[in-house]
């Protein structure tokens, strides 16, 4: 028994230090780290969570990022970000039977109501208005179904990995379409980082209080449900939005952005047993005191959302440089008369042009560019360019074919004329058509006797002729 224990003691190290080593190895692919459970939290960990700089995407931790899960309310980030895309800033939205009847929370809005777009934003992303929600995603996408392809769509566009999109409110219960969205906290990360460089929907996400009356007569009077701004409850020291949500399925979902001296970062929590507050400001602790690079060797796609009035106004500007270089015309059609007080010579109000600019500067200064040069728009340029490449080697190649014909033709003619030379019984080396015709022309030779006498049969001054034919 000795003699096998002894070599079991000292296997046993061997083992335990390989399991160390393995785990570090899988630890070191997996590039994110769990982040111990803070002393202040006393609640068990999310089921998923990340953090992330959002100037340089880089992942700073997180834990089962790529686990999809269902967000609840926070899927109103990608309702926004699909809405912006599709719909003018100054767009009237109807509020159609089925938005009227979501489940609370709800705005209020009625059945063939006509509603601003920007108070269903603020509705939707303030207090989370289930109607606001169904209402902007039907007129963005015609119907939830369109909303629903349009959304994932937009989500591929953007480098998301683990989503299916559906119900723009985030509901899971028998009333959602098609059982509710799933996303990860991977994929919320990115739907954030390109939501922040939108004003449209980051202001809202940043608004504590708002009041409007309705086209109804009606007042209102928001006050936002992330209670992790400043002076709104829980009041973290520098948050600026941006999503809570809950669903008996979700449990607590919340996504918290907060910026100190010029950085910006952004915390995921999916499946939270509470609010998810405290959690998210110990996933934000951290970040101030971590170098903005991606130590985790994960960054997030670079930010690609294109809203409504860039395009417009890239558009504009590009039909004003296609203009420019054409002959003006002598009438002026009716589309061309002066603007409006307040509008732009495109037909774009002044203030949504200034909005394009700062959302534009900020595009650039956190992505590193955008514009006009979108994926879509290089991929289409690269196709263009390819066609035109196999057009133009298809017509060289037709072309030298046509050129190779017509020389065999020339030739053919040629040979059938008797004007090409015949060498050692062949026409020229290549042109590879049958032996040549037989010819009448013959040869006069003399045949002289051996003995140097001429022979005396068949002679004609002395030599015999005979003629051969020549082959």
């Amino acid at each position: 028994m000795h003699g096998d224990a002894r070599p079991a003691r000292r296997r046993v190290p061997r083992l335990t230090g390989a399991l160390i080593t393995v785990a570090i190895m899988v630890a070191g692919l997996a590039g994110v780290a769990e982040v111990p459970a803070h002393a202040d939290t006393g609640t068990p960990p999310p089921e998923a969570y990340i953090l992330v700089d959002a100037g340089t995407g880089a992942v700073i931790t997180g834990r089962n990022i790529h686990e999809a899960l269902p967000p609840a309310s926070t899927a109103k980030i990608m309702t926004a970000l699909v809405a912006v895309e599709r719909l003018a800033p100054n767009a009237t939205i109807t509020v159609s039977t089925n938005a009227a009847a979501r489940e609370a929370m709800k705005i209020g809005m009625p059945a063939g109501a006509r509603w601003p777009f920007r108070e269903m934003m603020a509705s939707m992303m303030m207090v989370s208005a289930n109607d606001a929600a169904y209402a902007i995603a039907e007129a963005a996408g015609g119907s939830v179904g369109g909303f629903a392809a349009d959304a994932n769509s937009t989500a591929k566009r953007y480098g998301m990995r683990d989503s299916t999109w559906g119900d723009p409110a985030g509901l899971t219960d028998s009333t959602s379409y098609e059982g509710g969205p799933k996303t990860s906290a991977y994929d919320l990360a990115i739907a954030t980082r390109n939501a922040l460089t939108v004003p449209a929907i980051a202001h809202w996400a940043d608004t504590r209080t708002f009041d409007f009356t309705d086209p109804a007569g009606v007042h209102h009077e928001l006050t936002n449900h992330d209670k992790f701004l400043p002076d709104n409850g829980f009041g973290y020291d520098g948050a600026n939005g941006f999503k809570t949500g809950y669903t008996e399925i979700a449990d607590h979902t919340l996504v918290a952005t907060a910026e100190r001296d010029g950085r910006q970062c952004i915390a995921v929590i999916l499946g939270s047993v509470d609010s998810g507050y405290t959690w998210a400001a110990s996933l934000l602790d951290q970040c101030w005191h971590k170098p903005p690079v991606a130590t985790t060797r994960i960054v997030l796609p670079p930010v690609r959302v294109s809203p409504y009035e860039t395009r417009v106004t890239a558009r504009a500007a590009f039909t004003k440089l296609a203009g420019s270089t054409t002959k003006t015309p002598t009438h002026r059609a009716a589309s061309t008369r002066s603007p409006k007080r307040g509008m732009l010579a495109s037909g774009i109000p002044a203030s949504i042009a200034a909005t394009t600019n700062i959302a534009a500067r900020h595009a650039a200064r956190h992505s590193g560019g955008g514009g006009v040069l979108t994926p879509t728009r290089v991929a289409l340029v690269v196709v263009l360019a390819g066609v035109a490449c196999v057009w133009f080697r298809r017509r060289a190649v037709k072309r030298r074919r046509a050129q190779r014909n017509a020389r065999r033709r020339a030739r053919a003619k040629a040979m059938r004329s008797g004007s090409l030379p015949v060498v050692d019984g062949r026409y020229r080396t290549g042109t590879r058509v049958g032996p040549p015709v037989e010819s009448r022309v013959r040869v006069k030779r003399n045949y002289i006797d051996l003995t140097g006498q001429d022979s005396p049969a068949d002679t004609d001054g002395g030599q015999k002729t005979d003629y051969l034919g020549l082959n």
